[in-house]
């Protein structure tokens, strides 16, 4: 595995699923929320700009804003319910969808060697 692979793997599987689990702490706050949708939409916007220039630093921005359109998502869902298992469902399933970048990045080599 080349060095830029394995950062992008540890990027995905542990810095993802880390960061989601601390912003999920935020709590459903409206203005947590409002915070995370900034948030992604200035990472995607500086991912398009930095694309041309440095193509890995810009598919850092698109995975941070895929985690953090993931945990906007799951503090939206967990603002709807009050039971503790689907709660607990959807922190999990949070925790899953954030690696699913390495796949779609995987694929890609994969396709391109």
């Amino acid at each position: 595995m080349s060095p830029s692979a394995f950062i992008a793997f540890a990027l995905c599987f542990v810095a993802g699923p880390l960061l989601f689990a601390l912003l999920l702490r935020l709590g459903g706050g409206l203005t947590a929320l409002l915070a995370l949708a900034l948030a992604v939409v200035a990472s995607a916007l500086l991912a398009l700009v930095l694309q041309p220039v440095a193509p890995a630093p810009s598919l850092v921005r698109m995975w941070l804003g895929w985690v953090l359109a993931v945990t906007m998502v799951a503090l939206a869902l967990r603002r709807q319910l009050t039971a503790a298992a689907p709660r607990r469902a959807i922190a999990i399933l949070g925790l899953c969808a954030t690696p699913l970048p390495w796949f779609g990045l995987a694929t890609a080599r994969m396709m391109t060697s």
